[in-house]
């Protein structure tokens, strides 16, 4: 009976463990919007969002790290006008500005922020210095399984730059935690070698630029031959002038990348409207922005629709 006893205790310990490790280990306090000075530490920037960090062991390709923000302060309730709301989740760059983690999301977070605002959504940012599509659905299913309340896990974008836009057209099928995507945003994608974009479950919109030397157009063509194909839909814009990390990030008038401590206060650029509408069309089901989104790529010159 001590023998059964002592292994079958050991077996729930161990069942424990894994079930633990699969989830967040920490979860900070909840804190209004910040920005984050190497000497002045943590500056708020809105009053009307909030955002909670979560740490801990993953499943995913990396430590479980995501930044969850939401569109209300942290001394408010959720609007119930706009519960459930939609969801996205984002995944960095990688080696933006130099720096790895938080530090990286930081570079991105005030195009975040205002996508939040404006939708209104919660965003949830995979952290990780080399986010792969095993993160960036970690953080999605975090905060479907926390907020379930008032999250709407039946409304879910993915979206991300660079490798980060590779990461979630290869996670577009939402496998395999059974998500079901309903729209991506791909920002100067890398990676169409290992991505999969026959395998998704809703339409994709794909951002470049015509100066982008670390992945031009081209080196992308095969997702954008393969979204005409797979039933998905989506569209492929291209900025005139737009290098990999002008819009996305940031640059320096001499056209040298941010440092991420300056991509803090620019937001996602030209690239701002066009997700904006994009994200109203497909995860508030607004019709009149899937028009606006057409009609401006259609006559702006700025942008090279194929």
């Amino acid at each position: 009976m001590k023998t059964a006893t002592l292994v079958t205790s050991f077996l729930l310990i161990l069942a424990g463990f894994f079930f633990l490790g699969a989830g967040p280990a920490n979860a900070e306090e909840v804190e209004n919007c910040y920005f984050y000075d190497e000497y002045m530490g943590k500056i708020a920037v809105e009053d009307d969002c909030s955002e909670k960090r979560f740490t801990g062991r993953s499943q995913g390709n990396h430590e479980m790290d995501c930044t969850v923000i939401f569109p209300w302060s942290k001394d408010d309730e959720p609007d119930p006008r706009y519960v459930p709301y939609p969801i996205i989740a984002w995944a960095n760059g990688w080696d933006q500005g130099n720096v790895f983690g938080e530090y990286t999301t930081f570079g991105y977070k005030l195009g975040l922020i205002e996508w939040a605002l404006d939708g209104p959504f919660i965003v949830v940012a995979a952290n990780q210095w080399s986010v792969q599509e095993s993160d960036v659905l970690a953080c999605m299913q975090l905060v479907i399984d926390e907020y379930e309340e008032i999250a709407d896990a039946d409304s879910i974008g993915l979206a991300g730059h660079s490798q980060g836009g590779g990461a979630v057209i290869k996670a577009g099928d939402g496998e395999p935690n059974g998500i079901d995507i309903t729209a991506v945003v791909a920002m100067n994608p890398y990676g169409p070698a290992w991505v999969n974009p026959d395998n998704q479950a809703g339409p994709m919109l794909l951002l470049g630029g015509t100066e982008d030397t670390t992945t031009p157009t081209d080196s992308f063509i095969e997702v954008w031959r393969a979204i005409q194909s797979n039933g998905q839909g989506g569209l492929l814009a291209v900025l005139k002038g737009g290098s990999h990390n002008s819009e996305a990030w940031g640059v320096y008038r001499n056209g040298d990348t941010m440092s991420w401590e300056d991509a803090q206060e620019v937001n996602f650029g030209e690239y701002k409207r066009v997700t904006e509408l994009w994200w109203d069309f497909h995860l508030n089901g607004n019709a009149r922005s899937g028009r606006q989104l057409q009609r401006l790529l259609d006559r702006d010159p700025s942008w090279e629709l194929w």
